[in-house]
């Protein structure tokens, strides 16, 4: 693939060379726009999952005592089905008579048909639940090993449970949470069947193109420069992440 980003492609195949004009392509125009809105996309799903992970990790972590492991055990009972199929499963969910509009009909919460479906909002909620786990776990490990002392200690000299949240338990359980935004930032840059299944026409990413240009337009060049760049984007995306995970680890100690 390296090869390949920097050859010539002509009708029928790839001539070996040396030439940029595969990464200029990649990004000029309308593949710029997409390489940005794939940029967003996984910055833009990766808080939502920290979000709605965050108070159910804390929850499970530092509330329950009783049924912790059943608790977590249905947390991650979504992956034991094919992602492929959970995907398609939020199509019927979603569908303009499914029966989310049905629920929120009954609730007085909407009228009419439902128009989520091949939204971005559709995109975003496909997102949070095929990832949620991906973050919760590691922040559920990173709780649960903060210290019971600490946190005393805290309330002890007058911290509010809001203040020693914010300034106790997010300082010392950082490492996690890095891990957690590590491993859905990633995989959401090469996300490929969520935009495609729920967004339609407007969950058109990178990794769509990509495909598009193998598949179909056959320009291998252009379609390795492209996934040169994403790999560019996340290689140092890890290594940023990494140097400060290892920092907040030394600093938790």
């Amino acid at each position: 693939m390296g090869v390949y980003a920097f050859a010539h492609a002509v009708f029928g195949g790839v001539v070996l060379g040396f030439t940029l004009e595969n990464f200029d392509q990649a990004l000029s125009g309308f593949y710029l726009n997409i390489f940005f809105r794939t940029l967003q996309f996984a910055a833009v799903g990766t808080a939502l999952c920290l979000v709605v992970a965050m108070p159910a990790a804390y929850f499970l972590a530092r509330k329950v005592t009783r049924y912790r492991a059943l608790l977590v055990v249905l947390l991650i009972i979504p992956f034991w089905t094919s992602f492929l199929i959970r995907t398609l499963a939020w199509r019927t969910l979603l569908a303009a008579d499914g029966p989310i509009k049905d629920a929120l009909n009954f609730l007085h919460l909407h009228e009419g048909p439902l128009a989520v479906l091949d939204t971005q909002t559709a995109v975003r909620i496909g997102i949070v639940y095929g990832y949620l786990p991906l973050m919760a776990l590691p922040l559920f490990v990173a709780f649960e090993r903060v210290p019971a002392e600490v946190l005393e200690a805290s309330k002890d000299l007058g911290a509010s449970q809001l203040r020693t949240f914010l300034f106790v338990t997010i300082p010392l359980a950082r490492a996690g949470i890095a891990t957690g935004i590590l491993l859905t930032f990633v995989p959401m840059m090469g996300e490929y069947v969520i935009p495609a299944l729920l967004g339609g026409d407007r969950g058109i990413l990178m990794s769509g193109l990509i495909a598009n240009q193998y598949l179909q337009a056959q320009n291998y060049p252009v379609g390795s420069a492209m996934a040169l760049l994403v790999l560019g984007v996340v290689g140092v995306y890890v290594f940023v992440l990494a140097r400060m995970t290892r920092g907040l680890t030394a600093v938790a100690q």
